[in-house]
C-alpha cells in the first residue's frame, strides 16, 4: 500500500489519471516479466496489473471519491496479489466473501458500485479507481516494447 500525504484532486478524473500515471511508471521501471497468469493488454477481460512478475488487484482510493468505501483520509493505492483470490476459490468461500463485501457496499452506498465484475467476464482495469466510468472508457495503460 502506498499513500501520498500531500496529492490533492479536484475530481475524480484527475485522481484516476494520476493512479494509471503512477502505475505507468512502475510499469516502465519493473525489469521483470508480466505475470504470465495473467493478460497485459488492459482491454482483455484476464488482464491484472503486474509487477515484479507477480499480478496484483489494484484499489484505488482518495478523500473525494463518490464510492464511500472508496474514500480514505489520503490518496492510496493498494495492491492485493491476484493469487489470493485465486486461493479463496480454491477454498470455496470466494463467493461467499463476495455477497459480504457486495452487502456491506450496498448497505453503505445504497447500491453496489456497477463497475465490480469477477476476474475473467470484464476487464478489471475498469475498477482500479472506483469510479463510474463511461462505457467508451479506454484505459491509458501502455505496455513497453521489451
Amino acid at each position: 500500500m502506498f499513500c501520498f500525504k500531500k496529492n490533492n484532486f479536484s475530481s475524480e478524473i484527475e485522481f484516476e489519471n494520476t493512479l494509471w500515471a503512477f502505475l505507468q511508471k512502475l510499469h516502465d521501471q519493473d525489469d521483470t516479466s508480466w505475470d504470465s497468469k495473467v493478460s497485459k493488454n488492459p482491454d482483455d477481460f484476464d488482464f491484472s496489473f503486474s509487477v515484479k512478475g507477480k499480478a496484483f488487484y489494484i484499489l484505488g482510493m482518495y478523500p473525494g471519491s463518490s464510492r464511500l468505501a472508496r474514500r480514505a483520509p489520503y490518496c492510496t493505492v493498494v495492491f492485493n496479489l491476484h493469487c489470493q483470490f485465486e486461493k479463496l476459490r480454491e477454498m470455496g468461500v470466494y463467493q461467499s466473501v463476495k455477497r459480504k463485501i457486495r452487502k456491506r457496499d450496498k448497505k453503505l452506498q445504497g447500491h453496489i458500485n456497477s463497475v465490480l465484475k469477477d476476474f475473467g467476464t470484464a476487464s478489471e482495469a475498469k475498477q482500479y479507481s472506483g469510479r463510474q466510468i463511461e462505457k467508451d472508457w479506454k484505459c491509458p495503460f501502455n505496455q513497453k516494447k521489451i
